[in-house]
């Protein structure tokens, strides 16, 4: 075979192969000497596609080291560089080349690992099926590393009816190690006192629950225990990258424990509002600071210098954003609050109608039955007295 032609979109290196000896009148040609003058031909006609089967179809007739050589550069012009790579691998070992073909090669060799990632890929679903870029992988090629052009890819997961999708990026000479699906996670909420929380049978932390408990994506159980009482487990499923909120429902056995959820939902929704009073007091105090940075740059536009006005002006403008964001916290905190004290006040309302239903005084009536006034002319009083 001759010397490799320059490609136009290589990247660096030229690799040559030793030119192969021209038949004579009375010898036969070389097994796919035709392939391989076809595959040159259109390599230099710009045709990669066509000249890549070429080639790869002369290398199994011929066992040329060249030809590898040649394929390695068709699949660098077709942007493959891990099949180019793996070309020049099987180029290096023929064990065939001058020094300098091999330093060349080896040159080459060294700057496709830079355009080149290794990605792998566990589950711990049985029998999943796991594709990256719509190509069905093995298992055990998937556990050692799968060789990838740096860059994004799309990888799938299928098992039991269900379809996880994921992207990820790579970056050249990166080794990289993903879990599919990957895990989002469950937050618990229960306004009864001294609740705990149960996730797949395993007891959290109150706070870690409120906050969200991370789990790998599919099916997971969450429940509920407050003393004796046990509420029913809740399945869940959760998805890659989501967040699952679990909120106890009410069972039987805890109907007593309504006025207790009733207080602590209205003490939150409480909170929520003061939270949000006092995010727009702060707010407003850095509205007048925004105001009046506002108007010294005004005054002292033709004072200061071109850098030092544009300094001012941009921080200005970052507290400005600012402002406006905590508007919209604000504005979000006081209908959390609004709603979730609506959410309390209707506990405690249904307390009291099933208290009346039940012929024991309800909270209202409570209140009303401990009031006392006097009074005279001048003066007067108003009073409480009973058990919280």
């Amino acid at each position: 075979m001759r010397q490799i032609l320059r490609l136009p979109v290589l990247l660096a290196v030229l690799i040559v192969s030793p030119p192969t000896r021209s038949a004579s009148a009375d010898e036969p040609l070389p097994p796919g000497k035709a392939l391989a003058d076809r595959c040159e031909k259109l390599s230099n006609e710009g045709n990669y596609a066509s000249a890549l089967e070429a080639c790869e179809r002369a290398s199994e007739l011929n066992p040329d080291p060249g030809l590898w050589a040649y394929i390695a550069q068709i699949q660098t012009a077709l942007l493959h560089p891990v099949e180019a790579h793996q070309a020049l691998g099987r180029y290096l070992r023929s064990g065939e080349l001058s020094q300098a073909n091999r330093q060349l090669a080896e040159a080459q060799l060294r700057h496709l690992e830079t355009l080149i990632a290794t990605l792998s890929v566990t589950t711990r679903i049985q029998g999943a099926e796991i594709r990256i870029d719509d190509q069905l992988m093995a298992a055990d090629a998937l556990l050692e590393g799968v060789q990838l052009m740096a860059g994004a890819h799309r990888l799938t997961l299928q098992a039991n009816d269900t379809t996880f999708s994921q992207f990820v990026v790579l970056r050249g000479g990166e080794r990289a190690r993903i879990e599919l699906p990957s895990g989002g996670s469950i937050a618990l909420h229960c306004a009864v006192p001294q609740v705990r929380f149960f996730i797949d049978d395993q007891e959290v932390d109150a706070t870690q629950a409120s906050s969200g408990v991370p789990r790998p994506a599919g099916k997971h159980r969450a429940s509920f225990k407050a003393g004796s009482t046990a509420w029913p487990e809740q399945q869940v499923t959760v998805s890659s990258d989501e967040r699952v909120s679990v909120v106890c429902a009410q069972s039987p056995a805890a109907a007593s424990t309504m006025k207790q959820r009733g207080y602590w939902v209205t003490g939150i929704g409480l909170s929520l509002g003061v939270a949000a009073l006092a995010t727009g007091i702060y707010n407003n105090s850095q509205y007048e600071r925004w105001q009046t940075a506002n108007d010294d740059l005004r005054t002292n536009q033709s004072k200061l210098e071109f850098a030092d006005f544009a300094s001012q002006a941009q921080e200005n403008q970052q507290l400005m954003e600012s402002i406006q964001t905590r508007r919209k916290v604000a504005i979000g905190l006081g209908i959390a609050g609004g709603l979730v004290t609506a959410g309390g006040v209707a506990l405690l309302f249904h307390d009291s109608a099933a208290s009346t239903r039940q012929g024991k005084n309800s909270w209202p009536r409570t209140i009303a039955a401990g009031l006392s006034v006097s009074g005279a002319v001048n003066s007067g009083e108003i009073a409480w007295r009973g058990a919280w």
